[in-house]
């Protein structure tokens, strides 16, 4: 496919001069002619010659006044003129290279001469073009971007502003474009930020690398208000070090720090609650315990029938009161543990334990329960086993409750049994029972959550007072572990593993 020729319009009243640059030009390029001035003016306009050759002598309209002409319309302001002139017209040349004009050739033109003007004209009019399109693609990823993208000049004129920055700040391309960046701050503090802009243009002062500002943007309505923006500006220089301008881009926070206003006062709110929640807590513990220590102690007396004989059917309604009696404790015991452990109060102090002590101890202080039903308590605890370093009160709040469900769900006439070993480091605790076992679809979620459906023996490990979950929290929080072993019909194991207190060696050497 043959290059297109690049257009050449001549404006010339003399036809022997028009005719004359055509038999010139015509083989390399496609001409224009035209003879008078604003005939040439309206060729110009509407066929976009690539160059204008211009007398500077016709009659209609001057050369330098139509090179004015061209020159301020946007449409032919890129088109390189060459003036024709005769050497005796300095004062025209002058004031034509004054109005825009690119070159000139004297009358009557030489073949070579005028060949190579227009060659290096044209040249330099497709770099221009090049440059052109470059700079409108590079434009048109700027308009694609996310962000606002702001040229401004060392004058403080906005010479360029992408999309996202009109539609943020309210304005038209063409109404932004011109307008001083000092207009977009507010009054309040407009001086010492034009002072600011003005060291950072001058290369008196360096911009910080991010910064917020308010800037003043204009409503649909034709009013106005302010948005908060996080600057990042990059400076712009020439060639040779000047400064030219900066490119400032930002992000709209305005919503942003909106939402974080109301997290923080949400948030006050929400710490002023928890406050009361706990000045509530600390108040009710008392009260609660002081009625229940009396509940239960009562309850028990009429149970055991200290204070009188009990028919079989007051006998049964005793144990249920006391029963739930024990259920409110560790409900309540349960509560305050929670509220501890979700605002991070719980304090743990550490001293030597003897495990056999603490679960002879529990197991003459549940005497009671155990005789009650019956039971068999198979205790295999040597006296040999090393202590271990917890929390006396914690350690045995677990045990005990451990113990407790065994009693409870271990059918009357059957037998429960305590075993304690030490095994690689750990003291090994198992309290089994001989109740119905625990399904194994389960043991999987049991420390984590309470299964929506289950039988009374189901219940005891899930349903209780979340009394496992914080089992395995206390168990957890020594460094130790905690499982269960359980089948249906073949009773549970609930196993406690706690590491051995080993005293750390005084010298590296040792």
């Amino acid at each position: 496919m043959p290059l297109k020729k690049s257009k050449i319009l001549i404006i010339d009243n003399e036809i022997f001069n028009v005719e004359l640059l055509e038999a010139i030009l015509s083989s390399d390029y496609e001409v224009i002619k035209a003879y008078s001035g604003y005939k040439g003016l309206e060729i110009a306009t509407t066929e976009s010659p690539d160059i204008i050759l211009l007398d500077i002598m016709i009659p209609d309209i001057t050369g330098h006044e139509l090179c004015k002409i061209l020159k301020n319309d946007e449409r032919t302001r890129l088109i390189p003129i060459i003036m024709l002139t005769s050497l005796t017209e300095k004062k025209e040349k002058i004031k034509s290279l004054e109005e825009g004009a690119d070159d000139f050739l004297n009358k009557p033109v030489n073949y070579l001469e005028i060949s190579s003007r227009v060659r290096s004209l044209l040249k330099i009019k497709h770099l221009q073009e090049n440059i052109i399109q470059e700079k409108n693609q590079a434009y048109q990823y700027l308009d694609a971007a996310g962000s606002i993208i702001v040229i401004i000049n060392k004058d403080t004129e906005i010479v360029f502003a992408n999309k996202k920055s009109c539609n943020i700040f309210g304005w038209e391309k063409k109404d932004i474009r011109g307008k001083s960046w000092i207009d977009l701050i507010q009054e309040n503090g407009r001086e010492s930020r034009k002072q600011d802009l003005h060291n950072i243009l001058s290369g008196k002062a360096e911009p910080p690398e991010y910064y917020e500002r308010l800037i003043v943007t204009k409503n649909a309505d034709g009013t106005f208000s302010e948005r908060i923006i996080l600057w990042h500006d990059v400076i712009l220089k020439d060639s040779e070090g000047n400064i030219t301008g900066i490119i400032r881009s930002g992000e709209n926070t305005t919503e942003r720090k909106n939402i974080e206003e109301e997290l923080s006062k949400a948030n006050e709110k929400l710490h002023s609650s928890h406050k009361m929640k706990d000045e509530f807590l600390a108040n009710i513990n008392h009260e609660l315990r002081t009625p229940l220590i009396s509940i239960k102690g009562f309850s028990e007396l009429l149970y055991n029938e200290r204070l009188g004989n009990l028919n079989e059917r007051q006998k049964r309604t005793m144990e249920s009161v006391v029963r739930n009696s024990e259920r409110l404790q560790h409900l309540i015991e349960s509560l305050f543990y929670v509220s501890e452990m979700q605002n991070e109060t719980i304090k743990y102090t550490f001293s030597f334990l003897n495990i056999k002590n603490i679960l002879e101890t529990l197991k003459k202080d549940m005497f009671p329960q155990i005789d009650h039903k019956g039971l068999e308590v198979n205790a295999d605890i040597p006296d040999s086993l090393p202590p271990i370093h917890g929390n006396t009160k914690y350690i045995e709040s677990v045990l005990m409750h451990l113990l407790d469900n065994a009693i409870k769900y271990t059918p009357s006439g059957k037998s429960i049994s305590l075993i304690a070993s030490e095994e690689n480091g750990d003291i090994h605790i198992i309290i089994k029972d001989t109740g119905k076992g625990i399904p194994t679809d389960m043991l999987t979620h049991i420390f984590s959550e309470v299964p929506e459906e289950g039988d009374e023996c189901d219940l005891c490990y899930s349903n209780q007072d979340y009394g496992l979950i914080i089992c395995k929290k206390i168990i957890e929080a020594h460094r130790g572990s905690i499982w269960i072993n359980s089948e249906v019909n073949h009773g549970t194991e609930i196993h406690v593993k706690l590491p051995v207190f080993v005293e750390k060696e005084i010298s590296a050497n040792k």
